[in-house]
């Protein structure tokens, strides 16, 4: 019995700490973009802009990709890492929350790399590989993107994808 009372107390608890970090959020969240909590503290993640493009090729196959400036990201977050993503009401026929993704960047001599191109002998793909993250409505201008498996280390990207796969802003994170 008491096994079950002290487990009851904790689920509780964590969340009601859940559900205050999201009322931090929502409260705090002025101007449209992603964000994440730092110590109760919320953080917005200023996007990055790709700095040029590299094509690697052989007799077979190509790749092309967007660089990056910048081995490391200043967003560093642990495995399970939680954002916020603020859409103004005004925006809310234009950009759907669904539409936000998450990608995998590669990281050498000083940059980071995301890979949107890839031609050989057998076909051609355009637009990053993606992954979508789970996501609860918290209003009607704040959303919460999230993912219940752990995330492996590593230097990462969420992006709008506005169809075609292709990133124009990037908010990086790494996990460590």
């Amino acid at each position: 019995m008491k096994r079950i009372l002290i487990f009851s107390v904790l689920f509780i608890l964590s969340l009601s700490i859940f559900a205050q970090n999201d009322s931090v959020a929502i409260s705090q969240m002025k101007e449209m973009g992603v964000y994440y909590l730092r110590n109760d503290t919320l953080m917005q993640i200023v996007p990055i802009m790709q700095e040029r493009t590299k094509v690697s090729a052989s007799p077979i196959s190509a790749k092309g990709s967007m660089v990056y400036d910048g081995e490391n990201s200043e967003n560093i977050l642990g495995n399970k890492p939680v954002f916020y993503i603020y859409i103004p009401i005004m925006y809310k026929n234009s950009i759907n929350a669904k539409q936000f993704r998450l990608v995998t960047l590669t990281s050498k001599k000083g940059q980071r790399k995301l890979n949107t191109i890839s031609v050989s002998l057998f076909g051609a793909r355009t637009g990053a590989k993606s992954q979508v993250l789970d996501m609860k409505k918290l209003n009607e201008e704040c959303y919460k993107i999230f993912s219940d498996e752990p995330i492996p280390a590593g230097h990462y990207g969420i992006f709008y994808n506005y169809g075609n796969g292709v990133p124009l802003k990037l908010y990086d994170f790494d996990i460590k």
